[in-house]
């Protein structure tokens, strides 16, 4: 039987309140308010003693008292007489770190400042003291010790799996592909802003990318530079703790051979490998995020674990400064556990206190969020507000040039984001002419997905429907436009694939092959599908998408990452840069130039060149379109000579040095 915890009091748990605790541990509270308050108040030199210093007098005298409290005093035995359970008094302090995060989120972002350490270590201790208030022990080092022996096997084969999966995603990471596209360039640029804007505070938004997001992203240009590489590096790491994330929940709903499945079909999946290269998709965060929080909730149900569930629920408070997809995964847990009440009374019954863990704790990690979204409704809205089926007027407006009705268009969303998966190719911030499934994984996954929805229903498939099911029907009934569904629903692709693995598994056993009875059988086919799988995605990543040069937004895009690569490469700071620009080609349509240049300043010449006094050194830059403009100007210099950059072949940058 698991071992069970719960919040009730037991007297083993009981702990006596002593008044010199209690005293001293609001005399710190004072102390840290008050340091909270003199921190973030601009110096008054003219003012000897500080406006809010009697907080940390008050605070400090406190504690003073608490020193002098005798042990057997008549105040002091008539404190012991109230007995509170231990665990109570640690998730008091969880909540205490977690308002202390907020007070000083809010104090700081008033005053200006930049400097938010505080703020994150009070809000990471919050999260720590509650899960540790359900685990205070960690495993001792022989229990440790047997596990991984047990798992030798499992674990090796799980990381051969992580290792193909990391080589697929870090090949070439910052040049293949070369170019950065606008929405890559622009979060790149804001996250090095973090430092001196309105990002530094862990819990703003900027396009519901969270600011502690972008904050690790510039982490990363602090350790390996304001590239490509470390711009992608977040995403790349993302797409491989995925592969472990998807072993896991699938392992629980499963089994193991369907887990380790799961976790091939994810590493090699082409459009996974794709989206953990390109730092424009937030999405992809979410394909490990999602399913390792459900897995904490699933196991920590089933197991009557609740430590499983407080990690899950503080997890889930972390996605909210990733990510958007965190508002939707806590909308799908609250309806799994709604839906498990109702369908599976009895098994539900019995995990309550796990269920509450898992809420709980996410509701202490989003006490500093949600102040921070009152101040700013706007900026948690303003993703939905544009891209909302319902709130930026799009349903109207097609329903009026249609004549289709609302439940029609709707209808038709839904099946638009489902066909998506196998049907429609991946597009936006893609190119690939494939879809994200290929007709081999679609047809695993068609068949898994027969499988979870017409097998008697338990509390894994059921969570396993609502995950799919779920996020599809978000897609399609409440964003826009449909030709972002190719990445949208990169949200469901985990689900998507455990479906699969099992549609593998059950095909497998279909046809004879048993792994209790023909095991080699069994994996020598199932080898040959994975490998023929991986060849196509191969194929269709690296060579039809990656060797036909069509990521980068456009033609335009991708100049602009030339443009900004090969300013970034001159070392002469004074050297001047200028592009002969038309109303297509020119230094600031795409922010990825911005950002590869280190956002060097090259001035565009919309006229002819003859006004241009250029000294030696100067470089002038050629678009595609003005190539003829440069040529006839080097007719007239002789000693001039241009050099042409080529993208898959076709120039597509003409640079002239001034000897």
């Amino acid at each position: 039987m698991p071992k069970k915890t719960s919040l009730t009091k037991t007297k083993s748990s009981e702990t006596p309140i002593r008044l010199s605790h209690c005293l001293m541990t609001t005399a710190v509270f004072l102390i840290l308010l008050g340091l909270i308050e003199l921190y973030s108040m601009v110096v008054d030199w003219e003012r000897v003693i500080p406006q809010n210093l009697w907080l940390v007098g008050a605070g400090m005298l406190l504690f003073i008292l608490s020193m002098l409290v005798r042990p057997g005093s008549r105040l002091e035995s008539l404190c012991q007489r109230v007995r509170i359970p231990a665990q109570v008094g640690w998730l008091l302090m969880a909540v205490m770190f977690s308002v202390l995060a907020a007070i000083t989120m809010d104090a700081f972002e008033k005053s200006g400042k930049l400097n938010y350490i505080p703020v994150i270590i009070f809000w990471l201790s919050a999260g720590a003291v509650f899960v540790a208030a359900f685990q205070p022990h960690l495993p001792e080092a022989k229990a440790a010790r047997d596990w991984l022996k047990q798992k030798k096997t499992e674990l090796v084969m799980i990381g051969l799996v992580v290792l193909l999966g990391a080589g697929l995603r870090f090949y070439k990471l910052g040049s293949a592909p070369f170019v950065l596209n606008g929405d890559e360039g622009r979060m790149g640029l804001q996250a090095l802003n973090t430092n001196s804007t309105s990002l530094a505070n862990p819990f703003a938004l900027w396009e519901n990318f969270g600011a502690l997001y972008l904050q690790a992203i510039d982490t990363c240009f602090k350790f390996f530079g304001a590239t490509a590489f470390s711009l992608r590096l977040l995403p790349a790491l993302g797409g491989i703790l995925a592969i472990v994330a998807v072993y896991l929940l699938a392992r629980t709903l499963f089994g193991t051979r369907v887990a380790l499945l799961s976790a091939i079909l994810v590493a090699i999946s082409h459009t996974h490998i794709h989206f953990s290269r390109t730092a424009a998709v937030g999405y992809i965060q979410a394909t490990w995020l999602v399913p390792l929080e459900l897995y904490l909730l699933l196991t920590g149900i089933d197991r009557r674990s609740s430590w499983r569930a407080a990690l899950g629920g503080v997890l889930l408070g972390i996605h909210y400064s990733v990510y958007l997809t965190s508002q939707l995964v806590t909308v799908l847990a609250a309806l799994f556990v709604l839906a498990a009440i109702i369908f599976f009374r009895k098994w539900m019954k019995a995990a309550w206190r796990q269920a509450l863990a898992f809420f709980s704790g996410l509701a202490v990690m989003l006490i500093p969020e949600a102040l921070y979204v009152i101040r700013h409704p706007n900026l948690f809205f303003e993703r939905i507000t544009i891209e909302g089926t319902f709130q930026s007027g799009w349903l109207g407006i097609t329903m009026a040039s249609t004549g289709k009705g609302m439940w029609q268009l709707l209808g038709e969303r839904v099946l638009h984001a489902f066909l998506s998966l196998f049907y429609y190719p991946a597009i936006d911030f893609y190119g690939s002419t494939v879809p994200m499934l290929s007709m081999i994984s679609a047809l695993l996954f068609l068949v898994g997905l027969l499988i979870v929805l017409l097998r008697k229903q338990t509390p894994g498939s059921l969570l396993l429907n609502g995950y799919f099911w779920g996020f599809t029907l978000s897609v399609g009934l409440f964003a826009i436009p449909p030709s972002a569904d190719s990445y949208r629903m990169l949200i469901a692709l985990p689900a998507a694939l455990i479906m699969a693995g099992l549609g593998l598994d059950t095909l497998l056993e279909t046809m004879g092959l048993s792994w209790e009875k023909k095991r080699v059988s069994y994996i020598a086919v199932s080898s040959v599908a994975l490998f023929s799988l991986l060849i196509f995605n191969m194929w269709s990543y690296y060579d039809d998408f990656i060797g036909h040069c069509i990521y980068g937004d456009n033609l335009e895009g991708r100049f602009a990452s030339y443009l900004g690569t090969y300013a970034g490469e001159v070392e002469d700071q004074d050297v001047l840069i200028y592009l002969l620009s038309d109303e297509v080609f020119f230094y600031g349509s795409h922010a990825s130039a911005n950002f590869l240049s280190g956002n060097r300043p090259i001035t565009n010449v919309g006229d002819g060149l003859d006004d241009l006094s250029l000294l030696p050194g100067d470089i002038l830059i050629a678009s595609p379109n003005r190539f003829d403009d440069l040529k006839d100007w080097v007719r007239r210099n002789p000693q001039a000579r241009i050099d042409y950059q080529y993208d898959c072949q076709v120039p597509i940058m003409a640079v002239y040095e001034v000897p």
